[in-house]
């Protein structure tokens, strides 16, 4: 159903401290006509509103969608989704296919003209468009990234290998110092733990092998600095060397 133009362009009032969008009696009854029977996209789009202004105009003349309309955004939604998730291949990725040719060329097509400035991302169009859903889906990744921040450190904590490379967690808080016996070591060929908690007891192990550069002053200066230097014992886990 093809809607009718919007009868003028929305103007601004002074409110109190603020100005706000008005209607005026044409603009109105056109709200009222459309709102029961239309999607809310298809409104802000003929009208230049807002998700918000059209909201609170809805909320002051108490609009409500209708049944029968909302039967048929229903089914016009449907058919939409249908198409798009044929044309990107979603329904064939759910098969165990790989997504289609055109989806991927599409998809690199939009990325590349984000870049070049040449498309809007979609980001900042939801925020522009629908700043309720923008925050909401901000809020969502915000509790997600602080969730697997929380597994990360409970990993490092206990000495697990680590499924992120996240730069914010710290794995264990040498001194400046024992940072660069550390480093020194791996050049010298000497082999340091993936495991290096306090858990797990090798925060301050430090092997050696045949292959390994040996000094007996080096070694000094690392015991020194509070590290043990060990015979290399069989299959260990490695985080250099060797």
């Amino acid at each position: 159903m093809k809607i009718d133009p919007f009868p003028g362009a929305l103007t601004k009032q002074k409110k109190g401290y603020a100005y706000a969008y008005v209607l005026t009696d044409e603009q109105r009854e056109w709200l009222c006509k459309w709102f029961p029977e239309e999607e809310n996209s298809r409104l802000m789009k003929a009208s230049g509103m807002s998700h918000s202004t059209l909201h609170r105009f809805a909320r002051e003349l108490h609009l409500t969608k209708s049944k029968a309309g909302m039967k048929r955004i229903r089914r016009r939604q449907a058919r939409q989704i249908k198409r798009v998730c044929e044309r990107n291949g979603y329904y064939d990725s759910l098969r165990g296919h790989q997504p289609s040719l055109a989806c991927r060329e599409g998809s690199a097509r939009m990325w590349q003209e984000i870049r070049e400035g040449k498309r809007e991302h979609p980001a900042r169009i939801m925020r522009r468009t629908n700043p309720r859903r923008y925050r909401q889906w901000m809020q969502n990744k915000s509790q997600a990234r602080k969730e697997v921040i929380r597994k990360e450190k409970l990993r490092v904590k206990y000495g697990l290998e680590r499924k992120t490379r996240l730069r914010c967690i710290v794995m264990v808080k040498y001194t400046r110092s024992q940072v660069c016996r550390r480093y020194n070591a791996l050049r010298r060929g000497y082999i340091v733990m993936q495991d290096c908690s306090d858990e797990g007891g090798e925060r301050y192990n430090i092997y050696y092998d045949e292959q390994t550069h040996r000094s007996e002053a080096f070694e000094q200066n690392l015991q020194q600095d509070g590290f043990h230097v060990l015979r290399l014992s069989p299959d260990p886990s490695l985080e250099g060397g060797e």
